[in-house]
C-alpha cells in the first residue's frame, strides 16, 4: 500500500477545505480592488466636470387677497316676449265677410276700422222702420189735432167725454208706437255698428283667420291685434329670488346680442305647479330708435343676487387642482417662498373665482402659472 493511500481521510478533507477558502479569498480580494479602482476613476471624472450653476428663482406676479363678507351673483332667467295686450277680434253676430281693410303685419291706430260684414239686410230693415215711423208721425199729428178739437168742444160743452178720452188715448198709443219704432231703429243701428271690427288699441295685425265672402259665425275670430307699445318678457323665478324683488325693480333683458332696459310690472302671487316658480313680467323700456324683438322670441332677464359668505376673489389662473377634486392656491411669504393653501370654490365667473380657505387677509397669491412653482420654492415677485 502506497503513502498516499495511507493518508487518513480526515486529513484529505481538511486540505480540500483549505484550498477552497484560499481560492474564494483571492477572488474577493480581486473584486474589492476593482471596486476601489473604479470608484477612484469616477470621483476623478466628477471632480474634473465641476458643480452645475444654481437655477434662478421663478418670476411670478402676485395679487393681494382681500377678505369680503359676500359676493354678488348675476343670474339669467329665460322667457318669451309677449304683447302687453293681444285680442282676437270677432263679430258678435254672424254674417258674410264683405270687407277686410288690413293685412297681416299692418300698423293700426286705436279705433281704426279693420273689417265689415254684409249689412244690406240690416239697411233694408232700417229703411222699413223709418218709413213706418214716418207713418206713425202722421197719425200722431192727426190724433193730436183731433185731441185739440175735442178738448175745445168739451170746454164749450159740445163734445161728449167719450170722444175726448178716445182722442187722448189715441195720442198716447201712437206716441208709444213711435217710441217702439225708435227703439227698433236703435237696435238695428247697434247691429250695424257691431258689423264693423275696430282696433281696440294701437298695434299691429297678427293673424288673419277669414277671407272675403266667407260666412263667419258669431264669436269666430277674424283678425288678431297685438299691442306694440311696451312689450313684455315673462319669466319664471325661484321663490326665494322673487322675494328679493321690489316694485318696479330694474333689470337687463337680453335677446341674443341686443340688450334692453326692463322693469318689473307684476309678480304673480302663486307658484306654477309644473315648474315651482313664480311668473314675473318685465316691461321693456324702449327709447327712440329702438326696435323691439318679435313677439314670441326667447329672451333672458339678468338679475343680481347678494350672497352672504366670507371669502376673497382670486383669478381663475391662480387656481390649481388638488386631490379628490379640491382646489389650492400658492401664496408668497415674507421670504419670497411659495406656500400651499387649500381653498373652497364658492362661485366663479368668466375670469375670477370667489373662494374661502386657509389663507390670511392680505396674503399675496400667485396670480398666474402656479403649476411652475412647488411649495417651499423661492420666487422672484414682479411688480
Amino acid at each position: 500500500m502506497s503513502d498516499a493511500n495511507r493518508t487518513p481521510s480526515w486529513t484529505r478533507r481538511i486540505l480540500k477545505i483549505t484550498g477552497t477558502f484560499l481560492s474564494t479569498s483571492m477572488t474577493a480580494a480581486l473584486a474589492v480592488g476593482l471596486v476601489v479602482v473604479g470608484s477612484s476613476f469616477i470621483a476623478d471624472r466628477a471632480d474634473s466636470v465641476g458643480l452645475p450653476d444654481v437655477a434662478p428663482p421663478v418670476s411670478v406676479t402676485t395679487q393681494a387677497l382681500t377678505l369680503e363678507q359676500g359676493y354678488r351673483v348675476a343670474r339669467g332667467f329665460v322667457g318669451q316676449l309677449e304683447a302687453a295686450q293681444q285680442a282676437d277680434l270677432a263679430f258678435e253676430a254672424g254674417g258674410t265677410l264683405a270687407e277686410v281693410l288690413v293685412e297681416e303685419g299692418a300698423h293700426v291706430a286705436q279705433g281704426a276700422i279693420l273689417a265689415r260684414t254684409d249689412t244690406r239686410g240690416l239697411i233694408a230693415d232700417r229703411a222699413a222702420l223709418l218709413a213706418a215711423r214716418a207713418g206713425l208721425e202722421a197719425q200722431l199729428e192727426l190724433a193730436q189735432l183731433t185731441l185739440g178739437r175735442q178738448e175745445a168742444l168739451e170746454k164749450q160743452g159740445f163734445a161728449a167725454t167719450q170722444r175726448f178720452d178716445e182722442a187722448r188715448i189715441s195720442v198716447t198709443e201712437l206716441t208709444a208706437r213711435l217710441d217702439q219704432t225708435d227703439a227698433q231703429i236703435a237696435r238695428i243701428d247697434v247691429r250695424l255698428d257691431k258689423s264693423v271690427l275696430r282696433a281696440p288699441f294701437a298695434g299691429r295685425i297678427g293673424a288673419r283667420m277669414a277671407d272675403l265672402g266667407q260666412t263667419v259665425g258669431a264669436g269666430t275670430p277674424v283678425l288678431s291685434v297685438l299691442e306694440e307699445a311696451a312689450p313684455r318678457l315673462r319669466v319664471g323665478l325661484p321663490a326665494d329670488m322673487a322675494l328679493t324683488l321690489e316694485e318696479n325693480a330694474q333689470a337687463d333683458a337680453l335677446f341674443g346680442t341686443q340688450r334692453y332696459a326692463a322693469r318689473l310690472v307684476h309678480l304673480r302671487p302663486d307658484l306654477d305647479p309644473r315648474t315651482r316658480t313664480r311668473s314675473a313680467v318685465f316691461e321693456l323700456i324702449l327709447t327712440e330708435g329702438d326696435t323691439a324683438p318679435a313677439f314670441g322670441q326667447s329672451g333672458q332677464i339678468r338679475l343680481t343676487q347678494d350672497v352672504t359668505d366670507q371669502g376673497a376673489w382670486v383669478p381663475l389662473t391662480a387656481l390649481r387642482e388638488g386631490v379628490n377634486g379640491s382646489w389650492t392656491v400658492l401664496t408668497v411669504d415674507g421670504e419670497n417662498r411659495a406656500a400651499l393653501e387649500a381653498v373652497e370654490l364658492l362661485h366663479s365667473d368668466e375670469t375670477r373665482a370667489f373662494v374661502r380657505g386657509s389663507f390670511a387677509d392680505g396674503a399675496a397669491v400667485i396670480a398666474a402659472g402656479p403649476h411652475r412653482v412647488v411649495p417651499g420654492q423661492s420666487v422672484d415677485v414682479l411688480e
